[in-house]
């Protein structure tokens, strides 16, 4: 199974050119992925992204999470995350994640997209997310909101609840196998990493897993130096469960792109 990740920046360039058939091109030619995770994807009644990325994969379902709705100058603006699946999608989770009020500081609404979807014997849960960038107190609550997300979806496989519900009331699918991508905005030597890594439940690091000690490939910065003068850094991840962790064969970040202000970055597992 590959699956790739990728923040589009509202399919901008470094050139200032907004082209989602650019974006597509550098998919298909960096992946053949089974689960493509978008963030940063706008739609508006001018411009429906997620509409239009979709057209191009008619063999993937798509599922659009909006962390933004509003109706901006007489049209409905939405912002937010995109999953396009190629394989059969057995369950759907939207998170509003947490916003805490941070006085003084600039700062919008952050989402999570949650699918469950056929692995190997079971089910794996692919959760991909763009998380806090400026206040700092927001990103730490969503980073726990995940961290505790996952402990308890691992619980409820473990001690699942009784049999016999039917309808609205059945028992929802539950799996311990789990896959978090997207923009965290993070670095490595941060706290907030270390809560995901250090979780009583563990997400493990894949690029850490699969390269050890080597340095993270950068996923911003290489050539935007407006945005980000600090330049080339990693702030876009695989983490994952142990047992898909250790089912990785692949990990790979296209450092060539300009077509967003961020790389996109795929995995493979068996």
């Amino acid at each position: 199974m590959e699956i790739l990740s990728w923040n589009i920046q509202a399919a901008k360039g470094v050139d200032a050119t907004v082209s989602v058939e650019r974006i597509v091109s550098d998919i298909k030619a960096f992946s053949d992925a089974d689960v493509i995770c978008l963030q940063e994807v706008l739609c508006t009644s001018q411009s429906n992204q997620a509409d239009e990325i979709a057209r191009y994969f008619p063999h993937h379902t798509p599922v659009f999470g909006a962390a933004i709705d509003r109706q901006d100058n007489n049209t409905r603006l939405q912002f937010g995350n995109l999953i396009l699946c190629r394989l059969p999608i057995e369950q759907i989770t939207q998170h509003k994640l947490p916003q805490p009020a941070v006085p003084h500081v600039k700062h919008m609404p952050r989402q999570a997209i949650e699918i469950v979807l056929p692995y190997n014997k079971g089910q794996l849960r692919v959760v991909t997310t763009h998380l806090e960038y400026f206040a700092t107190r927001q990103r730490a609550a969503q980073v726990q909101y995940l961290a505790q997300h996952h402990s308890e979806s691992c619980s409820r496989f473990h001690q699942p609840s009784p049999q016999g519900g039917e309808g609205q009331f059945l028992q929802l699918t539950e799996t311990a196998s789990a896959v978090y991508c997207g923009d965290f905005n993070l670095t490595v030597d941060s706290s907030d990493y270390q809560t995901l890594v250090n979780n009583p439940d563990p997400l493990l690091d894949c690029w850490r897993q699969a390269r050890g000690s080597t340095p993270h490939d950068p996923t911003c910065g290489i050539f935007d130096h407006v945005q980000w003068p600090e330049g080339p850094h990693c702030r876009d991840y695989f983490f994952a469960t142990p047992d898909v962790a250790n089912a990785l064969t692949a990990i790979e970040v296209n450092t060539q792109t300009e077509a967003s202000d961020h790389q996109p970055l795929k995995i493979v597992i068996s």
